[in-house]
């Protein structure tokens, strides 16, 4: 399964996507100072704290990753199937599409990471110097995000295997992305009010986890029929 996973790295579309989270990287970082240069300018004291402005810019990277991810789901098990609906050995088709979903989680999970915490410890930099938001960063602040970051990731990955496992059933990328704009805005503002409340977080947490698992679960035993598709 490794030596499928490495061979899958080396294609395009996962080069695009690592590509797609650097710019993210970037734009993200932009979108931090812009909040916070707006909400000091007209006076948003909303806007003026740092837990605010984290959860707004963590919420729109989660958006862009989940829409990213559920497309790139959708092209790697499409492309799995393809690669093997000649061929009459569904065991063959088994291990390669559990490598390149296991592929795809361990994938979203690290660039979303990437993205958002290098901006993240940048901004926290630059404010240690030369602040811009009248606020405090306390470490009871650092470790409550922390846990509400780790329950966006998850929610990445379920909404993009959830929206991948709907867009492959009515055969649509289409259908693939609108779903998961639609989980997003769902899941997304249950993500935000659950900030602090680690009952909740926990059980948003465990709801994307098994999501996760019953749909590879699914797929897993329905090789055959996936591979007439």
């Amino acid at each position: 399964m490794l030596h499928l996973m490495k061979l899958e790295l080396r294609k395009s579309h996962i080069k695009q996507y690592i590509r797609a989270s650097m710019i993210a990287s970037i734009v993200l970082l932009v979108l931090i100072y812009f909040v916070a240069f707006v909400a000091q300018v007209e006076q948003e004291t909303g806007f003026q704290q740092y837990k605010n402005i984290y959860l707004l810019t963590s919420a729109i990277c989660m958006i862009f990753f989940s829409i990213l991810t559920a497309k790139m789901y959708w092209r790697v098990v499409v492309t799995a199937c393809r690669e093997h609906q000649s061929s009459s050995n569904a065991a063959n088709l088994k291990p390669l599409l559990f490598s390149k979903m296991v592929l795809m989680m361990c994938l979203s999970t690290v660039a979303m990471l990437f993205s958002i915490i290098p901006s993240f410890v940048v901004f926290g930099f630059t404010e240690a110097i030369l602040p811009i938001v009248h606020d405090t960063m306390t470490a009871e602040f650092f470790f409550t995000f922390l846990k509400t970051f780790l329950v966006f990731t998850c929610c990445v990955n379920g909404i993009g295997m959830i929206a991948m496992r709907i867009g492959f059933m009515k055969k649509s990328v289409f259908t693939t992305i609108i779903t998961a704009i639609l989980l997003c805005a769902v899941l997304g503002n249950v993500s935000i009010a659950s900030y602090g409340n680690d009952q909740l977080n926990l059980v948003l947490l465990g709801a994307m986890t098994v999501s996760v698992f019953i749909v590879i679960l699914e797929m897993m035993s329905k090789i055959g029929r996936l591979k007439t598709i």
